[in-house]
């Protein structure tokens, strides 16, 4: 999928003060991330692979089984349902319908875009947005007994509900987890999207999204040949020693991170950058407000990247069109 959403509901990447969240805020609901930016396809094995404690795979895995052995409800209201309740959550971020998005959200949901909208933002679905094929996406439900810790790990759910007491807030709620995979896609890496909902006034609302990767043993597997922009028309510089760790695990001490630099003259026309880690997925995308070619110049990103080796990309945009102009290893 081409053209990712704008902002992206990772917590970890930042960009420099004069990027466009610093001139103009931009939010894209996280739903259209999920559903533009997933790559790759479900591993039948991936629940293994990311698995803990023997115990408490085996419990996982019963509750996993009983879900799916479960037929999702026809109706024609999703609220009565999980999985058509995010199926409903997609086709509005489609259609950037985001007085639908808001009716669909918890009054818990951290991305509620119409909250968003009213406290200064602007929602963008992404240019792809309205080409989202539903029935290209597998949606299934992973389980609808979920609990509070399962909520919790997900990746970025403590830093979005960091001040609230989610025991308290959800008391007999009943809670659902539902992954969210593009069917079409063959990536090496395997990423889909998980969804957590819960009840509200005997309606499924959506709680907070998130991503789970499949990491491959060996991240060298899946890197690309080094294309270095020499004539830094584009780049201008990659710190790779730069230290964003404030010293209170605020952005993660297992994370190791690279400051992207972007030259003052650009030599190429574009209207955008995209800077992407291939392994650990973070993302950052500048773009100046007014449509001006060159306005994320003589800006920075920073971007995190996977302790055991990864991959920065740099995608210039242009009119839509993208060219990687850069794209080099990290190496621990």
């Amino acid at each position: 999928m081409s053209n990712r959403p704008r902002w992206s509901s990772r917590p970890t990447d930042t960009q420099s003060p004069d990027s466009t969240l610093g001139r103009r805020r931009v939010l894209s609901a996280s739903a259209v991330a999920a559903s533009l930016a997933i790559a790759g396809c479900l591993d039948d094995t991936a629940e293994d692979d990311n698995s803990g404690d023997d115990a408490e795979d085996s419990d996982d895995a019963d509750a996993d089984d009983s879900a799916d052995d479960a037929d999702p409800v026809q109706t024609d209201d999703p609220s009565d349902d999980p999985v058509a309740l995010v199926t409903a959550y997609l086709e509005a971020a489609s259609d950037g319908d985001v007085e639908a998005l808001s009716e669909y959200s918890h009054s818990l949901n951290p991305l509620d875009p119409a909250a968003w909208e009213e406290d200064g933002w602007e929602f963008q679905g992404g240019d792809d947005a309205e080409d989202v094929d539903i029935a290209d996406l597998e949606i299934d439900l992973r389980t609808d007994e979920a609990s509070i810790e399962d909520v919790l790990d997900l990746e970025g759910a403590e830093f979005w509900f960091g001040d609230v007491d989610l025991e308290a807030e959800l008391e007999g709620e009943e809670l659902a987890i539902v992954e969210v995979v593009d069917a079409t896609d063959d990536d090496t890496l395997t990423e889909r999207g998980v969804w957590a909902l819960a009840t509200e006034d005997d309606d499924w609302r959506l709680l907070v999204m998130s991503e789970e990767r499949e990491i491959p043993d060996d991240p060298e597997e899946v890197f690309e040949e080094e294309l270095i922009d020499e004539d830094q028309d584009v780049v201008a510089e990659i710190d790779w020693e730069y230290d964003q760790d404030t010293g209170d695990g605020e952005f993660g001490d297992d994370l190791e991170w690279a400051q992207v630099e972007f030259t003052d003259e650009p030599g190429i026309e574009a209207d955008a950058v995209r800077v992407e880690s291939t392994i650990e997925g973070g993302e950052s995308e500048l773009y100046d407000p007014d449509g001006e070619p060159g306005g994320w110049s003589n800006s920075w990103v920073t971007i995190s990247l996977h302790p055991e080796g990864d991959q920065v990309v740099v995608t210039a945009i242009n009119d839509g069109e993208e060219t990687v102009v850069h794209r080099e290893h990290f190496e621990p």
